[in-house]
């Protein structure tokens, strides 16, 4: 018994492998934030022989060489909040740029100037051009989904321009520019500004039959940067851009809440002007089939209160049912413009084919069967807006 016991001892401590592939922290080259940009052909001469040798990586069509900006944590020196005193960007992280004609052959190539294995794991943020991103960036999604390293909770953003300049943004507050950008993206969803579009629901938008991503936009201004709205896609290509203000809208007909933007609405007579905000939104998104076609109805529902009332002073019960009627009347509109120009792009970011899929699926599968056939049913299908804007608070101030 004892000798049988033993043996299963012995068994067992062979199979358990323990920590046989772990690499300390100080032995990792902790990369935090990734810039993508596209470079000349005239680069390829600069690559190393490390995935292939000179002139001989397969010729591909539209084949791009991409200049990745990686920003790498330098060890005992990243603080996890403001202030630091003397201690500048500088001193926390480390910008290295190489080139490659893949995701991983740029890594490759980057490999070879650390000594340090490269880790992806603390990665808090990637960003694009809007020249690659306007391209296709399914293979650069492919390299991302298939390193298990990368957390699905990292941000992902498009700015137009070189992506690079985003990692320079340090503002005086913030001594790691990565985790400057990734919580201004953080706050902006916290604050009703973005859709929480991080790398995971980009993954499953792009993946997901019926429903088209929809990635931050950002713009570098300096130590900072500004978020310019949402890059929309029609597949893997972006196709065009959201506004804040249209962002607010699209929010809108999510039914997500808090709400983050305020409307300016003038008065019919024109004799005042009001800022207006939103507090708390619902919304329904329905499909229905009428003649073998599919309608859809979108309701949004509002509830708001008056910031602001900087001229007329004119504030009453009939004023406040005019200014209700002025903003149900402008919100409608702003909603089919919007729908409108979504359509003309065939970006479905609403996931209404994904709608249309799930209650409809034998008319999906004779007469859509794919996104193709989508999108050519979505440019022109008949999508009514309703909106129930009601202002329920004025503030402090009755006049």
């Amino acid at each position: 018994m004892n000798k049988y016991f033993m043996f299963l001892i012995l068994v067992s401590a062979a199979l358990l492998g323990g920590c046989w592939d772990r690499y300390e922290l100080e032995e990792r080259a902790i990369i935090l934030a990734l810039a993508i940009d596209l470079a000349d052909e005239s680069k390829a001469a600069e690559m190393p022989e490390v995935t292939h040798g000179k002139g001989e990586f397969p010729e591909q069509e539209n084949q791009r060489i991409y200049k990745l900006t990686a920003q790498l944590a330098v060890p005992g020196k990243v603080m996890l909040g403001p202030g630091g005193g003397d201690t500048n960007s500088g001193d926390t992280d480390w910008l290295l740029v190489t080139y490659g004609y893949t995701m991983k052959d740029a890594l490759s190539n980057l490999q070879q100037e650390l000594a340090e294995k490269i880790h992806l794991g603390h990665i808090q943020l990637i960003v694009m051009s809007d020249q690659i991103a306007k391209n296709s960036i399914e293979d650069i999604m492919d390299f991302l989904r298939r390193d298990y390293e990368i957390r699905r909770t990292a941000w992902v953003m498009i700015t137009e321009g070189e992506a690079h300049q985003i990692l320079n943004a340090t503002p005086p507050i913030q001594t790691v520019p990565s985790l400057y950008l990734a919580n201004t993206l953080k706050e902006a969803v916290k604050f009703g500004k973005l859709p929480k579009e991080y790398l995971g629901k980009v993954w499953i938008d792009f993946s997901d039959i019926g429903v088209d991503a929809i990635i931050p936009l950002v713009q570098p201004m300096g130590d900072h940067i500004r978020v310019e709205g949402l890059a929309y896609f029609k597949e893997h290509k972006m196709v065009g851009k959201l506004s804040p203000t249209e962002t607010g809208a699209v929010l809108a007909m999510q039914g997500q809440n808090p709400a983050g933007y305020s409307n300016v609405v003038q008065s019919e007579d024109k004799s005042g002007i009001y800022m207006v905000k939103p507090y708390r939104r619902s919304s329904d998104i329905s499909v229905k089939m009428v003649d073998g076609k599919p309608k859809v109805f979108i309701r949004v529902n509002i509830e708001g209160f008056i910031e602001e009332e900087p001229k007329s002073k004119n504030l009453s019960g009939e004023k406040l049912e005019e200014l209700e009627k002025t903003i149900n009347k402008m919100g409608k509109e702003s909603l089919e413009k919007l729908i409108k120009k979504l359509q003309k792009d065939q970006s479905d970011i609403l996931g209404i084919g994904a709608r249309v899929r799930a209650y409809y699926p034998k008319y999906w599968n004779e007469q859509i069967k794919d996104d193709e056939g989508w999108y050519e049913v979505y440019k022109d299908l008949d999508i009514q807006v309703s909106m129930d804007y009601r202002i329920l608070r004025v503030g402090m101030e009755w006049k």
